[in-house]
């Protein structure tokens, strides 16, 4: 006979738990999705949705800086530069801050672990910083 320290039927006890799970992991993972960067060096990857020769799926980006609320790193032959909130981890890169500096508009905004890439040539993509 199975022992239950609640005066609930076994039943209900049992319903609750497996539903109080899954909430608990989804709670978790909120919270480390939101959890800031520290100072230091990370690896990311940066892809477009639409794929041609110029418009790659995927691009590895071995070293990613955060220092002091700027972001930096190298991709694509340019040096890119932006700010990244110590509090909440979203990422601001504009077309002025990529060096040498693209004819169309390039930018990526939103938090570090889901941020938006967009190019006026490419459309849609995708930046993330893996920790």
């Amino acid at each position: 006979m199975l022992a239950f320290s609640s005066k609930k039927p076994a039943v209900l006890w049992l319903h609750g738990v497996v539903l109080a799970a899954p909430l608990a992991l989804v709670t978790l993972t909120m919270t480390s999705l939101e959890t800031p960067l520290s100072d230091g060096t990370y690896r990311g990857e940066r892809g477009y949705r639409q794929v041609s020769d110029n418009c790659p799926r995927s691009v590895e980006i071995p070293e990613v800086i955060i220092s002091k609320g700027t972001i930096t790193f190298r991709s694509g032959e340019a040096n890119w530069l932006g700010m990244i909130n110590d509090k909440t981890g979203v990422i601001r890169i504009e077309t002025a801050g990529i060096t040498p500096r693209p004819s169309a508009t390039l930018h990526i905004r939103g938090h570090y672990t889901k941020a938006q890439l967009f190019s006026a040539i490419c459309g849609a993509g995708y930046f993330r910083i893996y920790r």
